[in-house]
């Protein structure tokens, strides 16, 4: 496996001898304060092009890096495709034999422009023409939990209540995929806002928990962390059960404290009646 030294003298080196790539960029964990960095982490780089379609119909660009294992092109989807002729962005995706993984994106240089929306970290490896819209950034604010408003405090409450009740139907009628895909997906999205909203006022709304929350036992007690992991279930019936009100008591207790250091209404009645409708489904069942 290439050291990560030798993979970045490799990127640097052809940026830098290849005139077509004007300037490049690194993004990603390996430029963000306080992200984990290790040997799993990518590659995430930006070339600014001249004529971008002379690497978007080059697919085998990437072979130059190493062996490739995998690879992934997501701006070109069977019911999305890429205009080969165009000049949008486009991204190389790809892991390599060795472990080593870069996340290469192209963008035409005629576009610059629109760089100067970007916000997240990023340093500037190369800009052999001093774009002016390229700059060093090192602020991760983009990333930071945001404040809700009390509108979307109301409606993760109401979602994630509603589709208890679609879980518990799940269960009664023995849909496992069904249930289980309504328990740690649709009612987890809502979870995961609260819980997130709880960190943030515990953090001043200064913090992140990384993508999909991979963070979250970062800012959660060793309690907190357990009970989290402790919600998701087997593939047993009455596990799913017990799973189910141990999710709903726990985003209960965090809807609460949100709702409380926020100034929000919160209707506990409804809570409870919910709560109450699905131990008579279960019992009845």
């Amino acid at each position: 496996m290439k050291t990560y030294d030798e993979m970045y003298d490799l990127i640097m080196k052809t940026a830098t001898e290849d005139d077509r790539i004007r300037a490049a960029t690194m993004e990603g964990s390996n430029v963000t304060k306080g992200a984990v960095h290790d040997e799993f982490s990518d590659f995430d780089i930006t070339f600014f092009v001249s004529d971008i379609r002379e690497f978007t119909r080059d697919h085998d660009y990437m072979k130059r890096f190493g062996d490739i294992l995998i690879m992934q092109m997501p701006d070109d989807y069977y019911d999305e495709p890429y205009d080969y002729n165009g000049r949008s962005r486009f991204a190389y995706l790809t892991q390599y034999e060795d472990g080593n993984r870069i996340d290469l994106t192209f963008i035409d240089v005629s576009e610059i422009d629109k760089q100067t929306e970007f916000n997240e970290p990023r340093t500037i490896l190369i800009n052999k023409d001093n774009f002016p819209q390229l700059v060093d950034i090192t602020s991760k604010e983009c990333f930071y939990i945001k404040k809700p408003s009390e509108f979307e405090f109301f409606g993760t409450v109401n979602e994630f209540r509603w589709i208890s009740n679609y879980v518990t139907k799940g269960l009664c009628r023995h849909e496992f995929y069904y249930a289980k895909r309504m328990m740690e997906e649709y009612m987890m999205n809502m979870f995961l806002k609260m819980i997130n909203w709880k960190i943030g006022i515990d953090n001043d709304f200064q913090v992140t928990t990384g993508a999909c929350c991979k963070y979250l036992k970062n800012y959660l007690t060793e309690e907190e962390m357990a009970r989290f992991e402790g919600m998701f279930a087997s593939g047993d019936y009455e596990d799913m059960w017990d799973k189910l009100f141990l999710m709903y008591d726990f985003f209960g207790e965090l809807s609460i404290y949100v709702a409380e250091k926020l100034n929000f209404a919160l209707d506990l009645d409804e809570a409870r009646r919910v709560r109450a409708f699905m131990e008579k489904r279960r019992d009845n069942r």
